[in-house]
């Protein structure tokens, strides 16, 4: 690379279109799967983006919804909330998450959160790794103390 700062670079090829890898995602490439009470813009994911390290997705929770009792086998998470609140379990601990707060979550472990508030939770979700073997989530919402603790 030439630093000479009176030299004028004249090529002006345009820079090559590559199909993969995928690291820059516009807000227009995200897939958006929309679930009952909950909108899931998915920017990296096993099969879609370059990160086999990461998955990467931001959540919107209406009031009153949430994801229920739930693990990922292979996978460890963070979720970091941008807009209003939600009550998010980790085994038998729940807390009020607010923006600004985050929480850690190793492989494993049973979680779940659910909105109570009157206006819509908004949050990221980091998860890794990206490719595994078996499934993204095993939903454990029936079984006790799980189905109970959802109530409290």
């Amino acid at each position: 690379m030439d630093f000479d700062r009176n030299r004028v670079d004249t090529d002006t090829t345009p820079m090559p279109v590559l199909s993969a890898p995928r690291r820059f995602v516009a807000a227009s490439e995200v897939e958006v799967e929309r679930l009952e009470g909950k909108t899931h813009h998915w920017y990296f994911k096993d099969g879609l983006g370059d990160a086999e390290s990461l998955v990467f997705v931001r959540a919107r929770i209406e009031p009153g919804a949430g994801h229920p009792f739930h693990t990922h086998p292979e996978m460890d998470e963070i979720i970091y909330v941008l807009e209003g609140s939600m009550t998010q379990w980790l085994e038998h601990e729940k807390r009020e998450l607010r923006p600004g707060d985050s929480i850690y979550i190793p492989r494993g472990f049973v979680h779940g959160c659910i909105n109570r508030s009157t206006a819509e939770c908004e949050f990221l979700a980091i998860l890794s790794p990206a490719k595994i073997n078996g499934p993204f989530a095993v939903d454990v919402s029936g079984e006790e103390p799980w189905c109970s603790l959802a109530e409290s």
